[in-house]
């Protein structure tokens, strides 16, 4: 398993941010499998950046995040798609499209709901408002209420 599939997917989209956003000041290829770089952090602060992509959980940061520990942070990642710059690309075609596909979805389950909805009578569509509010979350009816009912 490698430092992409180790690391959370918030860890991933920042990782790219700061390397496209350009904040791998340095890095330098140790041997085959290391790398090691200077990363510019949040509210100026600099971090030593280690990877090992061979064994993941053997790299290492000196952020909050991941120092001391053997999580993999957005530091490494940054400093994993500077070394790797395919990488990086890949990854971020591998978003849009995710992103692209999930849109499709939402539409495509919008317009179900919309011919759902047309094709029920008044009194269906009371029955089933009756039963989405009563079964669902306590705080989605009482903002129903606040928002439709007054004087309740």
């Amino acid at each position: 398993m490698g430092l992409m599939e180790m690391a959370s997917g918030r860890s991933l989209w920042r990782g790219y941010d700061y390397y496209k956003s350009g904040n791998v000041l340095s890095f330098a290829k140790v041997s085959e499998i290391e790398y090691t770089g200077v990363l510019q952090g949040n509210e100026n602060r600099k971090y030593e950046v280690w990877i090992n992509t061979e064994h993941p959980r053997q790299s290492h940061c000196n952020c909050p995040h991941a120092n001391g520990k053997r999580v993999i942070c957005k530091h490494q990642i940054a400093l994993y798609f500077s070394a790797f710059p395919r990488a990086a690309e890949k990854y971020y075609q591998e978003v849009v499209a995710y992103e692209e596909e999930e849109e499709r979805r939402q539409e495509e389950l919008d317009r179900k709901v919309t011919a759902y909805i047309r094709s029920l009578s008044k009194e269906e569509l009371r029955e089933t408002l009756y039963e989405v509010l009563y079964d669902s979350e306590d705080w989605v009816f009482e903002r129903f209420v606040r928002e439709h009912i007054e004087d309740f």
